[in-house]
């Protein structure tokens, strides 16, 4: 497996942990459960923390590849 390989597999990992976060917080908002919205917010901030170095990763390998 490729390094670009990879990467889109752990993209493709975050982009389900943000969708699974979006629902828990939207589940946690019809439920009125304070603390079960504020876990679901910190993991939705949590999954983009380790987005971003993850996508200037990819950023920079497809800049120094053109």
């Amino acid at each position: 497996m490729t390094s670009t390989q990879h990467d889109r597999f752990q993209l493709l990992g975050w982009i389900l942990f943000v969708l699974s976060a979006i629902f828990f917080i939207t589940s946690s908002i019809r439920a009125g459960d304070m603390i079960s919205l504020l876990g679901g917010a910190l993991f939705l901030i949590a999954c983009f923390v380790f987005l971003i170095p993850l996508i200037w990763t990819m950023l920079s390998a497809a800049d120094s590849s053109s």
